[in-house]
């Protein structure tokens, strides 16, 4: 799972240095400095990260939030970090396992299947909170 300052250090070696991160962000270098020294940042800074580095921006969202919690806030965010990984697994193996043959229909069913995923492992672990889904 990588952290905010995983993403930073991502944009630093994808733009060459913090201040042209700052400078792509619209921040100064010293909101950078804020967030590698307390390794966390608001919500619209972490899409923008995710803007900049071309990935999805729930992954960095997630990240930035299980950042700013504690406890069991931050275990759940933890939950809902590993199940996302999971579902995009599970997309990728669809991905490869169907090919092109009809990508549109094909990324349809994946799409659907992913969501029923999630759903499920998201239901069994809010009402079995017993069962390691792992």
């Amino acid at each position: 799972m990588k952290t905010i300052i995983n993403y930073l250090d991502d944009l630093k070696e994808k733009y060459g240095s913090d201040y042209k991160t700052a400078k792509l962000l619209k921040t100064g270098t010293g909101a950078i400095s804020t967030i590698r020294s307390r390794s966390q940042c608001g919500d619209e800074t972490a899409i923008k990260i995710a803007d900049l580095l071309g990935i999805d921006r729930t992954e960095v969202l997630i990240a930035a939030a299980i950042a700013r919690s504690e406890g069991e806030v931050k275990k759940s965010w933890e939950t809902i970090s590993k199940m996302s990984g999971i579902a995009a697994s599970v997309a990728l193996v669809g991905v490869l396992t169907l090919g092109n043959s009809s990508i549109g229909a094909d990324l349809e069913l994946i799409h659907s299947t992913t969501k029923s995923v999630y759903y499920v492992k998201l239901y069994r672990r809010l009402y079995t909170p017993s069962l390691d889904i792992g």
